[in-house]
């Protein structure tokens, strides 16, 4: 596999086929979510408030983290990963009925509903594969891979949209998710971290706990949440926008996929790299400094092409965000609470995700705010975060000084 005589040796099997994985995932990803907004909004006519539903629908899972991290505890993680991911990409098979845009979006919300309830058990199994001072690097590489496979996917993907239905195209890729799980189960992976048949509520009130007496941890959740929150206030939007404004169909989707991912392919080198040197929360301080960019891009776009720019900045940021949020968590995490710290963050994230886009989608569906005042707020929500995760740093490092 591309980049495994850079992998440590006792890695290197892991490696290779969570890089395999990740390029059949992308083959199924590129010939998808580039356009899902396109297709809902301009062949089906889906509503605001539907984008919406599209929008929040990646983290709404997000709000049952602590369920699936308190009953997998004390169990291997890997059929908790697998699992959802095989019955999430088989739903893409019941696309060829998607006649409608309810039915559309239902299918992807519950793609990702589905899908949540990995996330807890993924941090856990990249702690126990990859080993600490090199994790970063290595998931870097890996998603090199997805990258590059994204890039020549979506591209075809763009333009066989044209001629070939999406109730075809969404279930021939939804062969290539199955298999990329089946590759992803192969790796070796046997620890079963956590306590076993803890009752539920007593893992919620520990869970709280933890985020109030880690108040490093809690600073840098909180910045996260509001910067998630600006760009999840402005995301539904942005798709309006590129749709019914600027034109952006699917082949100048699939033109700012891979100006996005092109971008991305460089930039896990850097982000792999600082990652694993860098303190976390100055590398998210620094990412949503430059974000700020992206929805002023949106307030000054007259053309489609005008966005180009603010698209391979988010390529740059995006590759860094992916990494920093789960090496943050595997931080901050003690050894065997990876999975509990994981369920919290994404519980805290899932909140973000359902509220924001679905004001945005109230408001500018009932014509009570426009689509530019939208962009202009989240841009000081995020300038916002900036200083919160500035002060949980500050705070981080008093803390250590007196500890001295």
């Amino acid at each position: 596999m591309f980049f495994a005589d850079r992998v440590p040796r006792e890695a290197r099997d892991a490696y290779s086929k969570d890089a395999m994985s990740g390029i059949l995932v992308a083959v199924m990803t590129g010939m998808t979510f580039p356009f899902v907004v396109v297709i809902a909004r301009k062949n089906l006519h889906a509503s605001a408030f539907q984008i919406g539903l599209i929008t929040m629908a990646p983290v709404a899972g997000n709000m049952l983290s602590l369920v699936w991290a308190n009953i997998m505890q004390g169990h291997r993680k890997m059929p908790y990963a697998v699992w959802p991911w095989i019955i999430a990409r088989s739903l893409f098979f019941l696309v060829i009925f998607a006649t409608c845009s309810p039915v559309l979006v239902g299918i992807i919300v519950a793609y990702w509903l589905v899908c949540s309830v990995a996330a807890p058990a993924y941090s856990d199994l990249m702690r126990e594969i990859y080993p600490d001072g090199d994790r970063a690097k290595i998931m870097g590489y890996a998603r090199v891979c997805t990258a590059v496979a994204l890039i020549a996917v979506t591209l075809v993907s763009g333009k066989l949209l044209d001629y070939v239905s999406y109730r075809y195209v969404f279930p021939v890729a939804a062969v290539f998710g199955v298999f990329s799980a089946l590759a992803f189960k192969r790796i070796s992976a046997k620890e079963a971290t956590g306590e076993r048949d803890v009752q539920f509520l007593p893992f919620v009130i520990q869970s709280v706990r933890l985020l109030l007496q880690d108040k490093a941890y809690l600073w840098f959740c909180a910045g996260i949440f509001v910067f998630g929150f600006a760009n999840f206030f402005a995301t539904p939007i942005y798709g309006i926008y590129e749709v019914d404004v600027l034109k952006a169909y699917t082949v100048r989707q699939s033109i700012f996929t891979l100006v996005m991912s092109g971008v991305g392919v460089l930039s896990y080198f850097y982000w792999g790299r600082h990652l694993d040197e860098q303190r976390p929360e100055k590398i998210v301080a620094v990412q949503a400094l430059l974000w700020t960019f992206y929805p002023l891009s949106y307030l000054f776009a007259a053309n489609w092409w005008a966005l180009l720019p603010a698209k391979a900045l988010v390529g740059f940021i995006n590759a860094g965000i992916e990494l920093s949020y789960v090496t943050g968590v595997i931080h901050f995490a003690p050894p065997g609470r990876v999975s509990q710290y994981q369920a919290v963050f994404l519980t805290l994230m899932g909140v973000r995700g359902i509220v924001a886009p679905a004001i945005s989608s109230w408001l500018v569906g009932r014509h009570l705010l426009s689509m530019h005042a939208v962009f202009a707020i989240s841009a000081v929500l995020i300038v916002a975060s900036v200083g919160v995760q500035a002060i949980g740093f500050r705070y981080k490092a008093l803390t250590q000084q007196s500890n001295q």
